[in-house]
């Protein structure tokens, strides 16, 4: 997402002020395809249901492959006032000198939303919604593109007009002409190169000069497409879907890239921007919308739920539940505090909220799956429970059809039953059909793949996922279960070595002239329920002649682990196929000894995504807890610098022992007095937590510094204590 684009959102025709001017009544217009929530006069609330409307036709238009149909309508929060808008938009644009945001575009599995400033005065219409509306179009086509193609192509899309004679595409972007002018383009090398982990995606000057070129190699290059009756960008996109690097495809589809950036930059010289056209979609008839005045309780509960969306969970929390003081049976309101909870892994909590949802509505088909999710996610369920989470799945999908994590959710159930693979397959499928860019659905599709112990196919699927994610949030889910299957996967093919090695030394010692048998396929054993549950790890020693047709006969536990963790080995070897022993080259009978190891998939890979999860919502314990991982390298990859950063996070959170551990580090041995009013500050801010430990470090500290340095601490600490009230 462009960090641009949130600010560059107007109307297409500007409004007006109301001349009622700004009203405290709210008006919901429900749309075939929006859900529009407005405090503007019934009038002005029209014509942005029937802009929404009239914008969907229009992408439709330009991308007619896409399913655009989603489970729930799109809300739209039509606000008029600077004020409302401050209420409900994210943190990062709260305060004063931020950026002030005229629209933006929020994706959720549940439900996605679109927030509009109405009298916003912005340099482009609709900019933000339209960069980020075609991000949204990408995923529902599940089409993955090269980073540059991708934001190239929601920033072409993000300059669209559409008036009522015609829609215009691609004119000039102002803004990146003016940067490119300025600053020199990247090398296409490096400009092809940029993924989701480069610093020209994240650091804001590289970022901008990223954004700017990507919009016009791709102006460029789709305008040359069309004048030359040319197809160069679906031959690199077929080229890169293949396995080419994205460099080497660009040389393949493109020609000579140095002749290429040549053409670009005299493209831009000539300011040579030119738009397409194409007819405009028919005129939306307002006549069949829905109106009805909403209450304060009514509008105050999507207020909570944009809040929770948006990461402001504990004014979420705090409105949700002054909405059920006014509303005991408010279902959405409880669904979504079920949702917060189930996002801080208070599953107890999540499920008792769901369930009370259900019980005032059984026909809320979100409320049957927050319960259901809620339930699975305590951990491999007993009979019971599994039969009451796949009930409660398969309502949700009744009532609702196209609900994608209801599909997910019962697949990710299905797969801990190896009776129910074939079954859990078909609904990860069909998660996959609806919403195929989904990241969430790709993640649980590979810890489904690794519940049938088909690493190899978690690995691509996840690859796949890492290409489709667009925020760090995603990526760091991503990579966090990667990491843990290709450790897995290591740790299995160390294991499978030390076998061959044994195999070898076994040939070594027979008699001459003989050839042991060896594996030529090898299907793994599937875990039971008990033993998952159980955590129950270790090697299975099984005895077994393999016939002259290289198949196992006599299979005979040796050393058991229980559990029905043997039965299922024994089960798996049967389906082994060797290379049978030889003497002289003829096959004969031979005995062979098989250890087959078990290893609990999951554990470590659970507890950090969800410590993740919880640092990614502001949690300083989980962020303090993960950055003493990163630091030590226990049990995940040793990062120093994502240590740092989280344990930074934690201490300006108000972790205590986060802030003496920062004073620790910058106090070191004492001896550099140039970090002692740092050190300072940080001793004292844990010590006010709570953390005794710090006085004696403080008192050390006051020895040694200077009555400056005293001084500029203390006054350090004022601005904390005043910037916190």
């Amino acid at each position: 997402m462009s960090l641009r684009a949130l600010v560059l959102l107007a109307l297409v025709v500007p409004l007006a002020k109301s001349d009622a001017g700004q009203t405290d009544s709210w008006v919901e217009i429900t749309t075939p395809h929006f859900v529009v929530v407005s405090n503007s006069a019934e009038k002005d609330a029209r014509r942005i249901a029937r802009q929404f409307e009239w914008m969907r036709s229009a992408f439709h238009q330009i991308f007619p492959e896409a399913q655009l149909d989603t489970a729930v309508s799109i809300l739209v929060l039509a606000v008029e006032d600077k004020a409302n808008v401050e209420a409900i938009e994210p943190p990062p644009y709260l305060g004063p000198g931020k950026l002030p945001v005229g629209g933006m575009f929020v994706r959720a599995p549940e439900r996605n939303y679109i927030l509009v400033w109405m009298n916003s005065l912005a340099l482009r219409p609709y900019g933000a919604i339209y960069h980020e509306y075609t991000h949204f179009i990408q995923s529902r086509m599940g089409v993955w593109m090269p980073l540059w193609l991708a934001e190239g192509t929601a920033e072409y899309y993000q300059t669209t007009e559409i008036y009522s004679d015609e829609v215009r595409i691609g004119r000039a972007d102002t803004y990146a002409l003016e940067k490119l002018e300025s600053n020199p383009l990247l090398p296409l090398t490096t400009l092809f190169a940029v993924d989701v982990h480069s610093p020209h995606y994240h650091e804001e000057d590289l970022g901008s000069t990223f954004y700017a070129e990507s919009w016009a190699l791709t102006h460029y290059l789709k305008t040359k497409d069309d004048r030359d009756h040319t197809d160069h960008v679906k031959e690199y996109l077929d080229l890169v879907h293949g396995g080419a690097d994205p460099v080497t495809a660009g040389t393949k589809a493109f020609g000579n890239l140095e002749q290429l950036q040549s053409d670009l930059q005299k493209y831009l010289s000539t300011a040579d921007a030119g738009f397409q056209r194409m007819p405009a979609p028919a005129q939306v008839d307002d006549t069949s919308f829905a109106l009805r005045p909403l209450t304060k309780v009514q509008v105050d509960t999507l207020r909570g739920e944009f809040l929770a969306r948006v990461g402001r969970f504990g004014e979420a929390r705090t409105l949700l539940n002054a909405v059920l003081q006014d509303d005991p049976k408010n279902v959405p309101a409880r669904v979504m505090l079920g949702h917060l909870a189930y996002r801080a892994q208070n599953y107890d909590e999540a499920r008792k909220w769901c369930e009370d949802a259900v019980a005032v509505d059984d026909q809320d088909f979100t409320a049957h799956h927050c319960l259901a999710a809620s339930l699975l996610k305590k951990g491999v369920p007993d009979t019971v429970t599994g039969t009451r989470i796949e009930s409660n799945f398969r309502t949700a999908i009744r009532l609702n059809p196209s609900f994608v994590p209801a599909y997910d959710g019962l697949a990710v159930l299905l797969s801990m039953h190896s009776k129910s693979a074939a079954e859990a397959q078909r609904y990860m499928q069909k998660s996959t059909e609806l919403d195929p860019g989904s990241v969430e659905v790709r993640i649980d599709e590979s810890n489904m793949l690794m519940n049938m112990n088909r690493s190899k196919d978690a690995i691509g699927v996840l690859e796949l996922a890492l290409k489709l994610s667009h925020t760090p949030e995603e990526v760091a889910a991503v990579e966090n279960v990667l990491q843990t299957i290709r450790s897995y996967e290591t740790e299995r093919s160390k294991l499978q070595a030390r076998n061959i090695e044994l195999s070898r030394k076994s040939a070594s010692s027979a008699p001459v002239g003989i050839t042991p048998a060896r594996p030529t396929y090898e299907p793994q054993a599937e875990y039971t329920e008990k033993a998952r549950v159980a955590k129950r790890e270790g090697v299975c020693v099984l005895n077994l002649i393999v016939g002259t047709d290289g198949k196992p006969y006599n299979i005979v536990v040796a050393k058991r682990l229980g559990l029905g963790l043997d039965e299922n080995a024994v089960e798996a070897v049967k389906k082994w196929r060797f290379e049978p022993a030889r003497r002289n080259g003829t096959p004969i009978l031979s005995r062979l000894s098989l250890n087959i190891t078990f290893k609990v998939f999951g554990v470590l890979t659970d507890k950090y995504v969800q410590l993740s999860e919880k640092a990614k919502n502001g949690d300083p314990a989980a962020e303090f807890e993960l950055a003493n991982a990163f630091f030590t390298g226990r049990d995940i990859p040793r990062d120093e610098s994502q240590g740092l950063a989280l344990l930074q996070r934690a201490a300006q959170d108000g972790w205590p022992q986060a802030q003496f551990q920062t004073a620790e580090r910058a106090y070191g041995d004492g001896h550099k007095d140039e970090n002692y009013v740092s050190a300072y500050v940080w001793y004292e801010l844990a010590r006010r937590g709570g953390l005794s430990e710090s006085e004696p470090k403080i008192s050390e500290l006051e020895s040694r510094m200077t009555p400056e340095q005293l001084s500029d601490a203390k006054k350090r600490l004022e601005r904390t204590a005043s910037s916190s009230k």
